[in-house]
């Protein structure tokens, strides 16, 4: 058996278990699906090895105390979390790695969604989710990726997954290293990385250089209520993304998909634009993670198009403090319900009423004991709105929400 590694680079970390081969670098930058975070990213996991096979572990979990002002705000406590273990090994003349990622949110999250003030998407108990947000599914990910090297610059990979994450997007929310310090979802979450678990997923790639192309094939449809099954359908969407990672701490891409009927209670398909850039600086005792993100949703059910954008940093310094900061801002077409035409949209569709909604988030996290590669940490952050005045009745002229938590990673 090997020994345990923490706290390294991702480069690192690959170079001391497995001896610099090209495609198991490649794989191993990988956060979900196929998407990475930049390879100078520090990240604390459990790594051992068995023969040929390499086992990695790494989770995070949160156990969070809500509390919201105003007319729609509410108060809950919960607990956020998901564990990600991965085995991997040479494979002929290239690298095998089977993914798995689970979540125990849909029993530590009641009723079916978390407090988050102006946050839509998704159904609980069969009406559509306002100002909340759902649990993950047990399963978030269970898959299968080969990566080969062609030529010396060149690699090809194949990833195959019941469920997983397509080309689409930039890195989820919850495995980028510029939001791991403030565990809510974002308000963009449907315009840019929502499909993060998805359904039926094929992707096939290149990589030469510092480019990367794939393209994926899947079912479009997103996850129900039931959080605790895998759900699977006709493979049914499409989408593609462009990867430019130009070094260790840089990676941008810019990405489209095809989604059909995506939304439980709205006809229609959609069709998503997501572009992105994260960088990363480690330094002595600490590190430096940034992401911008733009997302853009076109839904045919009300002839409508949606952006998003987003800002977020996380700096960590002297080993145990972060400071965490998010600004983002959203358009908004579910915070009422309203009516959504039904059967095949051969009309103009019905005007529904859109809302630009800002949030700025600012927080702290201490580390306050550490145990092998396990990081435990308190912390609490604080998100200010800002609105169109019509909706000051709803939700009063300046509500807040102000979350504390207990955070754990390894």
């Amino acid at each position: 058996m090997g020994e345990v590694l923490s706290s390294l680079p991702l480069a690192a970390q690959h170079e001391h278990h497995h001896g610099g081969s090209a495609a198991d670098l490649f794989l191993m930058q990988q956060s979900s699906g196929t998407s990475a975070n930049p390879a100078a990213l520090p990240m604390t996991m459990l790594m051992t090895q068995a023969g040929r096979w390499h086992f990695m572990a790494h989770g995070f979990a949160t156990f969070e105390s809500v509390q919201q002002t105003g007319p729609r705000g509410r108060d809950q406590r919960f607990s956020t979390n998901w564990g990600m273990f991965v085995l991997q090994r040479p494979f002929g003349r290239g690298s095998l790695l089977l993914r798995s990622m689970l979540s125990f949110e849909p029993a530590t999250i009641r009723n079916r969604a978390y407090p988050e003030l102006f946050q839509t998407g998704e159904t609980a108990f069969g009406k559509a989710i306002i100002d909340g947000q759902h649990p993950h599914d047990f399963f978030m990910e269970l898959a299968a990726e080969y990566a080969r090297p062609i030529g010396r610059r060149g690699l090809a990979f194949v990833y195959v997954a019941p469920v997983g994450n397509q080309a689409l997007g930039p890195v989820a929310f919850p495995h980028r290293d510029s939001a791991m310090e403030i565990p809510q979802a974002v308000l963009g979450h449907h315009f840019q990385d929502s499909t993060h678990v998805a359904y039926d997923v094929v992707t096939a790639g290149a990589q030469y250089g510092p480019l990367r192309f794939e393209a994926s094939a899947f079912h479009g449809a997103e996850p129900d209520e039931e959080r605790w099954d895998l759900d699977g359908g006709t493979i049914d969407s499409a989408s593609a993304r462009l990867t430019l990672v130009p070094t260790d701490r840089l990676t941008a891409q810019a990405s489209f998909g095809y989604l059909t009927k995506p939304e439980k209670l709205e006809p229609g398909d959609a069709k998503r634009w997501t572009s992105s850039v994260s960088y990363s600086v480690p330094f002595a005792r600490g590190s430096w993670a940034s992401s911008a993100i733009w997302g853009r949703i076109y839904k045919e059910s009300h002839d409508s198009t949606l952006e998003s954008y987003l800002v977020e940093s996380s700096l960590r310094f002297l080993g145990r403090h972060t400071i965490s900061a998010r600004f983002e801002a959203a358009d908004k077409d579910e915070l009422f319900p309203h009516f959504h035409p039904t059967g095949r949209i051969e009309r103009p569709a019905l005007p529904v009423p859109t809302f630009r909604i800002k949030a700025l988030t600012a927080g702290y996290t201490i580390d306050v004991f550490r145990r092998g590669t396990a990081r435990y940490g308190i912390g609490a952050n604080r998100t200010w709105y800002r609105f169109p005045e019509i909706l000051e009745g709803f939700y009063g002229e300046s509500p807040k929400a102000t979350t504390v938590y207990l955070r754990m990673k390894m």
